[in-house]
């Protein structure tokens, strides 16, 4: 029975995780970053919990699920984004750096740890949300 919520309801929350991660990664962009930051931490934790209460309650909004997930996955990656130097890599092309050597030395560094904490989060929170769907 967990089995087939898990297969029935886990594509439709990663489809709204991802398009809500496309529309963070949108803002990010326009928005100033103290705006992003502001908003990230408005959403960071009612996101989740409203996820797994609206798991419990009904299960044809699945893709909503994935949806408010999407605030606490992208924020570890956004906020070490957004503390990173603006002329991090423009130094390093100053020094000479090629693509492989700015992606070996700079940004793995400083990304996979926050990367690593968002992929996490997402698995715990997609998993947790199929299983608590009824089908």
């Amino acid at each position: 029975m967990m089995s087939l919520a898990l297969r029935l309801n886990l594509p439709a929350i990663l489809t709204g995780l991802l398009g809500a991660c496309a529309v963070i990664a949108l803002l990010m962009r326009a928005l100033p970053a103290p705006v992003v930051r502001r908003l990230g931490l408005l959403l960071l934790l009612p996101g989740p919990g409203l996820a797994l209460a609206l798991a419990s309650i009904h299960s044809g909004l699945s893709w909503l699920e994935g949806m408010l997930i999407a605030p606490a996955v992208v924020f570890p990656t956004g906020a070490t984004l957004l503390t990173l130097p603006p002329g991090t890599t423009r130094a390093a092309i100053g020094l000479g750096a090629d693509l492989p050597t700015r992606l070996r030395l700079i940004w793995f560094p400083l990304l996979l740890p926050s990367a690593f904490l968002s992929i996490l989060l997402a698995v715990v929170f997609c998993v947790a949300c199929a299983l608590l769907d009824h089908p």
